[in-house]
C-alpha cells in the first residue's frame, strides 16, 4: 500500500475452522449517489482516467463490474459483503484453503468418487483419461480411498465392480 494513492488491498487469513481467506479491497472515498442506487448505476469519479481505461483491456463495460463480481462470487460459492462508511469497502470470504496441494488432491478424491458412483466398473486408465491424470496417481488416490473405507473393490481386478462404502461432499 502506498501513502495517497487512495485505495489499497489488504488480505488476512481467518482462524475459522475451514481456514478460508478473506480479501478486503478498500477504495477511500464515498459513493457520490445513494446506497440504495449501487450496483444499480454507475458514474466515474475520475472521468479522465474513467476514458483511459475504457480504451484499454483493464475495464471491460462501465457499470457491470458489481454485478460480474457479484456473479463470479455467487458462482464460486464465496460470500461478498459491501460496506459504505467515509470509505467504500468489499469483502470477500474465500472457501479456498490455504493449503492448496489438500484441495487438489480432496477435489480429485470427490472426482474418484463420483465416477465410480457413476460407473462400477469403470477402470483407473479410464479414470486417468477423464480426470487428466496419470494412471499412476488414479491408483494413489484409489489406495487413500480404501484406506478411507470409501471404497473397495468386489471381485476380481479386472471382472469386478466397484462399491462405495460411505460417499460424502467431502
Amino acid at each position: 500500500m502506498k501513502k495517497g494513492t487512495g485505495y489499497w488491498v489488504s488480505t488476512f487469513v481467518t482462524t475459522t475452522a475451514d481456514e478460508a481467506g478473506c480479501w478486503e479491497v478498500i477504495n477511500k472515498g464515498e459513493l457520490l449517489f445513494p446506497e440504495r442506487d449501487f450496483g444499480k448505476r454507475s458514474e466515474a469519479r475520475n472521468r479522465l482516467l474513467a476514458d483511459l481505461l475504457a480504451r484499454t483491456d483493464f475495464m471491460e463495460k462501465a457499470g457491470t463490474g458489481i454485478k460480474r463480481v457479484r456473479d463470479a462470487c455467487k458462482a464460486n460459492n464465496n460470500n461478498i459483503h459491501f460496506n459504505f462508511t467515509d470509505a467504500f469497502w468489499v469483502t470477500i470470504e474465500t472457501n479456498v484453503t490455504n493449503n492448496v496441494v489438500d484441495n487438489v488432491v480432496d477435489n480429485r478424491l470427490k472426482k474418484i468418487m463420483e465416477l465410480v458412483t457413476e460407473d462400477n466398473q469403470i477402470s483407473a486408465s479410464q479414470m486417468a483419461k477423464i480426470l487428466n491424470i496419470t494412471s499412476r496417481t488414479v491408483q494413489r488416490d484409489i489406495g487413500k480411498l480404501k484406506n478411507q473405507n470409501k471404497i473397495k473393490r468386489a471381485g476380481s481386478e479386472k471382472g469386478g465392480h466397484w462399491v462405495v462404502t460411505f460417499f460424502t461432499t467431502m
